[in-house]
C-alpha cells in the first residue's frame, strides 16, 4: 500500500469531524453510552482487582 501523506491542518480537520460525530451519536444515544461506561468501569475494576 501506498504512503497516505496528509497536512497537519488536513489531519486537524478529520480528527474535529471524527469527535463531532462521535459526540453527537452520545448526544443521541445517551443511555446507551452510560450503559458502555458502567461496564468498562467494571472491567477496569475486575483489572485492578
Amino acid at each position: 500500500m501506498d504512503e497516505l501523506v496528509i497536512s497537519k491542518e488536513q489531519a486537524k480537520t478529520i480528527a474535529w469531524s471524527i469527535f463531532a460525530d462521535i459526540e453527537m451519536y452520545i448526544k443521541e444515544h445517551q443511555e446507551e453510552f452510560e450503559a458502555f461506561l458502567k461496564e468498562e468501569q467494571r472491567g477496569d475494576e475486575d483489572k485492578s482487582a
